[in-house]
């Protein structure tokens, strides 16, 4: 397979912030959290992780590369790096700034112990080959606070393909930021199976970028937002999250989930643990209207005229504001089967998830799954249903992208409440009231007419409509930062894709 050559590198647009003292712990969750399970809150103890970041200089300077978190940094005490990579030539305050959001000794998830350096042309080379290889050290997360472009849409193609698989064949979960204004910048977040962040204010890059066949402009992005002011910062406190959801799943084992999977270099991954679910729970649990204290900008009109995707998120906020409370909550809940898969004829919880392993037809799959349940009162539904692109594990890159729908029906209408059924993502959301002693079916359908076999993860969470958390400001030590892009050089290789 082509080994990618950087011929040159490039820093954004400095968009630097000016430091503030303000906590967003309690704007996205993190203090309710930590009210209702006091010292067993998760602090993503055990999570091995990774961090990528561009170099502050480019490949011409003598100082070349500086990428890395200064490991002496009193955020870092007690933390274990590796450098893969080329030697960062001195500290990096950007990565400094991302690392202590992401694991550092005040993040929320400070239990992080392990952490992997990369820059990011580095971390581009260590994927490129005709298989997939163990991820280094074992890690479950990567965090990309950068943006960049390939020096040819056939360079670009590949590298999003490349991140793909890592997502699907290692459950090698990449939280990746969107440029902090309007850009060209498809890596990482115009890929498929990433979680991508923007600003909870909006002052992001909106949508995915054209880039080939399969790469296309008008997909959803962002995923979800975080209270910050710079996408860089953003990005960490959503890895975080993840990490915490991660320990969660895999501390529960098959008492959260119904089974698991073994993967190479890293071990036992659990049905509440795998990247959908763990996408699918962030998704579902982000609030979709704010009251923050951090920053000024809040959501006040989700889905307004003008910004509903096709799959039921905003354009502009994707499932909205990360709560770290609401996706812990789906995640604790437990992995609960649809009814075709022998789930309990007397419904889902008011929260929860379900990992199935093979849907759409084949081999005795089922093209619906049902999820059901009654409204004991007014309730205000949130539901994402995630699943994979599927890339080839050999140099040909081949992908298979399925098209899976997601409806509410209401049994005691006869009628279709709500439905997200977009032909160019990979996830469908609802957003939904529901009716005091309504019953109700949550269904997942194929939205093809083949048969097929393929896996997703379906999150929900039911709220009463009054229900709202009240964020109780704090003090925290809020770092400013920039997204740094890179280019590459090299000959064009053509990527075959299907579906």
């Amino acid at each position: 397979m082509k080994t990618y050559k950087t011929a040159w590198i490039y820093l954004l647009p400095a968009l630097w912030a000016p430091t503030a003292f303000a906590d967003y712990k309690s704007d996205i969750g993190y203090s309710d959290l930590l009210t209702l399970l006091g010292g067993g809150t998760p602090t993503g103890a055990n999570v091995k992780v990774t961090q990528v970041e561009a170099s502050l200089v480019g490949s011409s300077d003598p100082a070349y590369p500086n990428y890395a978190p200064d490991t002496t940094n009193s955020q870092f005490v007690g933390k274990t790096f590796s450098f893969p990579g080329t030697a960062s030539t001195s500290p990096s305050g950007h990565a400094n700034s991302v690392g202590a959001l992401f694991y550092g000794n005040n993040a929320m998830a400070h239990g992080i112990s392990q952490i992997t350096s990369y820059e990011a042309n580095a971390w581009i080379n260590s994927i490129v080959s005709n298989t997939v290889s163990a991820p280094i050290n074992g890690s479950r997360i990567a965090n990309h606070s950068w943006v960049g472009n390939g020096n040819t849409a056939g360079d670009t193609g590949a590298i999003l393909r490349l991140a793909d698989r890592e997502v699907e064949h290692n459950e090698f979960i990449q939280v990746v930021g969107m440029a902090n204004s309007n850009s060209n910048s498809p890596l990482l977040g115009s890929a498929y199976n990433v979680i991508a962040v923007g600003r909870t204010d909006g002052g992001h890059d909106h949508g995915a970028d054209a880039v080939d066949s399969l790469y296309i402009a008008g997909r959803t992005r962002p995923d979800v937002v975080a209270p910050e002011s710079t996408t860089s910062a953003a990005t960490p406190i959503v890895s975080s999250a993840a990490a915490l959801l991660v320990e969660t799943g895999h501390t529960g084992a098959l008492s959260l989930s119904n089974g698991s999977a073994s993967i190479a270099g890293v071990g036992a991954v659990y049905n509440a643990e795998r990247s959908e679910t763990i996408k699918a729970a962030l998704l579902a649990g982000a609030d979709r209207v704010t009251n923050n204290s951090l920053l000024a900008a809040n959501i006040t009109d989700y889905r307004s005229s003008g910004h509903q995707s096709g799959n039921g998120l905003d354009d502009r906020f994707g499932a909205g504001q990360v709560n770290i409370l609401h996706s812990y909550q789906i995640i604790a809940a437990g992995e609960q089967d649809s009814l075709e898969d022998g789930g309990v004829s007397t419904g889902i919880d008011l929260q929860g998830f379900d990992y199935d392993p093979a849907f759409g037809g084949l081999v005795g799959s089922n093209k619906t799954a049902t999820y059901n349940f009654t409204a004991s009162e007014d309730l205000k539904l949130s539901a994402s249903l995630a699943w994979n692109l599927g890339v080839s594990n050999n140099g040909a890159l081949s992908t298979t992208l399925h098209d899976l729908n997601l409806e509410l029906f209401d049994v005691t209408d006869q009628t279709v409440t709500d439905f997200s059924a977009s032909t160019i993502d990979n996830t469908e959301n609802l957003w939904v009231s529901l009716v005091t002693g309504h019953s109700y079916e949550l269904l997942v359908k194929s939205g093809e007419s083949g048969n097929f076999t393929w896996d997703y993860s379906l999150a929900w969470q039911m709220v009463p409509v009054n229900t709202a958390t009240v964020p109780l400001p704090a003090a925290f030590w809020l770092f400013a930062s920039a997204l740094a892009g890179f280019g590459f050089t090299g000959r064009r290789k053509k990527i075959d894709s299907k579906g």
